[in-house]
């Protein structure tokens, strides 16, 4: 198959007009000028968007589909009672099934929206349905939570236990799939179906400092590093965070006094504690870093873990902004993340280059004390759909297989169309896609090959039957108690 394009942007090369990708089974065979690529590949059925940019799809390093049905439904709270709100609805309100459809609902915005990869920290195994019933590229992360240091074994037996469940659904998949594909999954290769795995990893995330104890945080180390898979942590996100760390003090410490927990600040920051703790590797992503010290960054740096940067949600929540020129100086691997919908309200990466580009690290004070001019060069559009795409890639340990167009990598591919008024006229395709361009534009989605959006068709969910479930499970919402 050969995808010309108005524009092929590489992201590791230099962009080019008028250009072509070929893509064999689930790779990309070549690329290049679009006379040359025809004239090449005679034989290659040819699929053409004239008006759009080709580039690498989009790689978002931190989801939570399962909480997709949450969107708009936790609004002006303060983050301690939306953490409250949204554990209490999860649990005792909506059903595995009705998350299944939440994280379902979830991938197909991530698809149509040119998301190819997500990385997604899960509790009940509602994204795992998703990923494969839609198709996507993920990396997905099994939770596990105690604060109570004589529960780790417990927990750690249970997440075990968890995490070899989940390898069984996948190599029986679709024998239990909850969610009927559509007719249109034909055009799903026998490899696809056979091997769902493929584009599946499997890993595993102690949530938090503030929801796990230290003997579970090592255990689960211990466990992780011995199955040689990957760690996902939310770190140093919010200020009761750095309250319940540093002095024992705030929301969090009442609630663990309710609860019965026994917490002994260890007086530092939530990285220092971790890395105390030997918990941070280079296979180990940190989630929001909004605060964080200077020694801070030097451990990250240095026990080259990455980073996921989440600056819409870390904005709404009231968190704050993670000092993202500090990160870059550090050369710390980072990726951009979107967190849940409950905690952004849309799944748009588009706006999150957006929110990275206009980052408040970039300003810095004039000489003459007059005010703030903005640190242009240090950042521009390049480096911002960089780490939606192949920095995402780098932070998740995935560079050599997604990411770019290069040849032999997996065929993640975009058509994004530049053709609309809020995106014309086009000087730079990569301008145009950082700073005008909108989730709506996207019109070919492709993972390993396959076609998963193609001209506003799903290709694999039954879109109005989605919607149909949605809409129930929103007035299940609407009449819970509470």
């Amino acid at each position: 198959m050969i995808l010309l394009g108005r524009w092929v942007v590489p992201v590791s090369s230099p962009y080019f007009e008028n250009g072509a990708v070929v893509v064999e089974q689930d790779k990309i065979l070549d690329f290049g000028p679009s006379a040359t690529i025809q004239a090449k590949y005679r034989q290659h059925q040819i699929r053409s968007y004239p008006d759009a940019a080709i580039l690498p799809g989009f790689v978002n390093v931190h989801t939570h589909l399962e909480l997709t049905v949450l969107r708009g439904y936790l609004e002006n709270l303060p983050f301690w009672n939306w953490i409250q709100k949204l554990t209490r609805t999860k649990y005792q309100v909506l059903t595995y099934d009705e998350l299944v459809v939440s994280a379902l609902l979830g991938a197909v915005e991530a698809i149509r929206a040119g998301i190819t990869t997500v990385a997604d920290p899960m509790d009940l195994g509602a994204s795992l349905e998703a990923v494969l019933t839609s198709g996507l590229r993920a990396v997905l992360y099994q939770e596990c939570f105690s604060p109570k240091e004589e529960e780790a074994d417990q927990v750690l037996e249970r997440l075990q236990r968890k995490v070899e469940e989940l390898k069984e659904k996948v190599n029986r998949w679709p024998e239990d799939a909850l969610f009927p594909a559509t007719d249109q999954s034909s055009s799903t290769t026998p490899s696809d179906t056979e091997r769902p795995h493929t584009r599946l990893t499997l890993g595993v995330s102690p949530h938090a400092p503030y929801t796990v104890s230290r003997s579970l945080f090592q255990k689960v180390h211990t466990y992780a590093r011995t199955q040689k898979i990957p760690v996902c942590i939310h770190a140093a996100e919010s200020r009761a965070e750095i309250q319940l760390l540093e002095k024992g003090l705030g929301p969090i410490m009442q609630s663990y006094r309710t609860r019965g927990v026994d917490w002994q600040p260890p007086e530092c920051s939530p990285v220092q504690y971790l890395h105390r703790l030997g918990v941070i590797t280079d296979s180990t992503l940190l989630v929001h870093c909004v605060h964080l010290t200077d020694h801070d960054y030097k451990l990250i740096e240095s026990e080259k873990a990455s980073v996921a940067h989440c600056p819409k949600s870390n904005w709404k929540l009231g968190h704050g902004y993670m000092n993202l020129k500090a990160m870059r100086q550090r050369q710390i691997r980072l990726g951009l993340g979107t967190d849940s919908v409950a905690s952004n309200n849309n799944m748009d990466l588009f706006e999150e280059m957006r929110f990275a580009l206009f980052n408040p690290s970039w300003l810095e004070a004039t000489p003459a004390g007059s005010g703030m001019k903005a640190s242009i060069l240090a950042f521009g559009a390049e480096d911002a759909l960089r780490l939606a795409t192949l920095g995402g890639a780098e932070a998740l340990g995935m560079s050599s297989k997604i990411g770019s167009i290069e040849i032999s990598k997996q065929a993640d591919l975009v058509a994004i169309d530049l053709s609309q008024p809020h995106t014309l006229p086009v000087f730079s395709p990569v301008t145009a896609l950082v700073l005008s361009a909108r989730a709506s534009d996207v019109r070919m989605t492709m993972v390993g090959g396959e076609l998963l959006l193609e001209e506003g068709k799903m290709q694999r969910v039954s879109e109005p039957m989605l919607c149909r479930a949605v809409e129930k499970i929103r007035e299940k919402m609407l009449n819970a108690p509470g």
